[in-house]
C-alpha cells in the first residue's frame, strides 16, 4: 500500500474515532439531562437546601412556583428578621406582637389547610410543625400541640425574638421553601418545558441519523437502502420526542461504546465491570428478544383464532391465482424437458418395466426370457422417451399453455373454496395454535395450566 493511502486511511480512522468520541459525549450528557430531569420533582428539596440557584432555574421549566401561603409566611418572617437586624434589636414589643400574630395566624393555616399534600410533601409540614413543638419544648419546658406551639413561638418580645428568629432562619426557612404550586397548561397537563432544552439534542440526533443514513447508502454497508433504520431501530425510537422513548437513548450510548471498544485504540473489555456488564446486557437483551418473539406469536395465535389469518390466506391466494398459472404453465415444459434428458429416469423405467415383466410374464414356447427382456427394456426406453417428448411439446404449445392454465386455476379455485369450509377453518385454527403454542416454549417457559387455557381459544 503507497504510504499516501496508508495515511488517508489512518486519517479517516482517526476522524472516525474523534467523532465516535463527541458522539458519546454528547449522548452522555443528553441522558444525563434526561436523568436530571425525571428526578428533578423528587429532589427538589435537596436542590433548594445545597444548590438553590438550580432550583430557581429550573423551576421555570418545571412550572413550579412557591405556594402563596408558603411563600406569604417566608416572605414577613423574612422582613421581620431583616428589620429586627437592621434595628440592632430595638424592634418594639407591639410591632413584634403584630408580626407574631400574622404569622401565628398563617402557620395556623397551614395547619388547617395542609398545602404541602398535594404535592406529596406532608413529610416536610410534619418536620415543621415537629420542630417547633420541640424548640418550645426544649427552650420553655411545655407540651404543646402544633397550634399551641406555633402560638407560643410566635409571642415574641425583645428579649426572646433574637433566639425565635435565629431558629427560623436556620430550621423553617428551608422547610417553608420546598413547598410549591406547579402550573397547568391548557392541555390540562402539568406545565413542563423540558422539550426546549432537549430539542437541540434531538436535532442533533436527527441530521446525525440522517447522515449516517446517507454514509450507509453511499458505502452500500447493507444490501438494501431502507436497512439502516432497521438495524438501528433504538435510534428512531429515541428520536421520538415522547418522554417514555427516552430511555432508548441509553442503547445509543451501548453502540457507541461498542464501537469504540472495537477500535485500536479504545478498549475496556477486559475489565471486570466491562465484562460483567457484557454478560449483563447479553441477558437482557435475550430476555427482551425473546418476550418479544413471544408476544409476536401470541398476537399470531389471537389473529388465527379470530379468523383473521386464515382470511388473510384466502385473499392472497386469490391474488396470487395469476401468477400461479403463469408459473406453472411457463414452467412445466422445460420441467418435462430436463426429466426426458435425465438418464436416471429412464434407466429408473427401464428396471421397473423389466422388473414387472420377469415377475409376471408366462414363458412363451420358442421366445427365452433372456432374448425377451432386453428387448422389454429398449421399448420402455423409447417409449417413455416419445410419451416426455410429446409430452414436452405439448406443453410448450399455446393449447398445453391453455390447459395448464384451466388445470392450475381449477385446483387453486378448490383450495380457496375447501379454505371457506367452517369444518375445516376449526381444523386449520386448532393445528395452527397447537404449533405456536409449540414454538412459544422455545422463549418462555409457562406452567400447562397456561398453555392448555391458550389452546382453548
Amino acid at each position: 500500500m503507497p504510504f499516501s493511502v496508508y495515511l488517508r486511511c489512518v486519517s479517516r480512522e482517526r476522524l472516525l474515532f474523534l467523532w465516535d468520541v463527541f458522539m458519546l459525549g454528547v449522548a452522555v450528557l443528553n441522558l444525563l439531562l434526561v436523568l436530571f430531569d425525571l428526578t428533578y420533582i423528587s429532589l427538589r428539596p435537596r436542590y433548594i437546601r445545597h444548590a438553590p440557584s438550580i432550583a430557581a432555574w429550573y423551576d421555570l421549566y418545571k412550572g413550579i412556583e412557591p405556594h402563596w401561603t408558603t411563600e406569604s409566611y417566608q416572605k414577613l418572617a423574612d422582613s421581620l428578621a431583616l428589620r429586627w437586624q437592621k434595628s440592632g434589636g430595638t424592634l418594639s414589643e407591639a410591632e413584634l406582637a403584630a408580626f407574631g400574630d400574622t404569622l401565628f395566624a398563617l402557620s395556623a393555616k397551614i395547619l388547617s389547610e395542609r398545602p404541602y399534600e398535594r404535592f406529596g410533601l406532608m413529610a416536610y409540614q410534619e418536620q415543621l410543625k415537629n420542630k417547633v413543638k420541640a424548640f418550645v419544648q426544649t427552650h420553655y419546658g411545655e407540651r404543646l400541640s402544633g397550634t399551641a406551639a406555633f402560638r407560643r413561638f410566635w409571642t415574641l418580645s425583645p428579649t426572646n425574638a433574637a433566639l425565635h428568629l435565629d431558629f427560623y432562619r436556620k430550621e423553617l426557612h428551608y422547610l417553608l421553601s420546598v413547598n410549591y404550586y406547579r402550573k397547568y397548561d391548557l392541555s390540562g397537563e402539568y406545565v413542563d418545558e423540558f422539550w426546549r432544552l432537549d430539542l437541540p439534542f434531538l436535532v442533533f440526533f436527527w441530521l446525525e441519523f440522517w447522515g449516517a443514513w446517507f454514509v450507509s447508502i453511499r458505502t452500500r454497508r447493507y444490501a438494501y437502502w431502507w436497512m439502516y433504520p432497521v438495524a438501528h431501530w433504538y435510534d428512531v425510537l429515541a428520536l421520538i420526542p415522547l418522554r417514555s422513548l427516552r430511555w432508548f437513548r441509553l442503547l445509543r450510548i451501548w453502540s457507541l461504546y461498542v464501537r469504540l471498544n472495537r477500535s485500536r485504540v479504545v478498549n475496556f473489555s477486559n475489565t471486570l465491570v466491562m465484562r460483567f456488564l457484557t454478560q449483563q446486557s447479553r441477558l437482557i437483551a435475550k430476555a427482551i428478544s425473546n418476550e418479544v418473539a413471544f408476544q409476536i406469536l401470541e398476537q399470531i395465535k389471537r389473529d388465527v383464532a379470530r379468523g383473521d389469518q386464515l382470511k388473510q390466506s384466502a385473499g392472497v391466494l386469490a391474488e396470487l391465482r395469476p401468477v400461479l398459472r403463469a408459473l406453472v404453465a411457463g414452467e412445466a415444459g422445460p420441467l418435462v424437458g430436463n426429466l426426458r434428458r435425465n438418464p436416471a429416469l429412464l434407466q429408473l423405467v427401464e428396471d421397473s418395466v423389466a422388473e414387472g415383466l420377469a415377475r409376471e410374464l408366462p414363458s412363451i414356447p420358442g421366445l427365452p426370457r433372456e432374448r425377451l427382456l432386453p428387448l422389454v427394456r429398449k421399448v420402455a426406453r423409447q417409449t417413455t422417451e416419445k410419451l416426455l417428448t410429446h409430452a414436452e411439446a405439448y406443453l410448450s404449445s399455446e393449447a398445453g399453455q391453455t390447459a395448464l392454465e384451466s388445470l392450475t386455476d381449477s385446483v387453486l379455485g378448490h383450495v380457496a373454496q375447501r379454505l371457506e369450509s367452517p369444518e375445516l377453518q376449526a381444523q386449520l385454527q386448532k393445528a395452527i395454535i397447537a404449533v405456536l403454542t409449540r414454538l412459544q416454549t422455545n422463549f418462555r417457559q409457562l406452567p400447562p395450566s397456561v398453555y392448555a387455557a391458550q389452546e382453548s381459544l
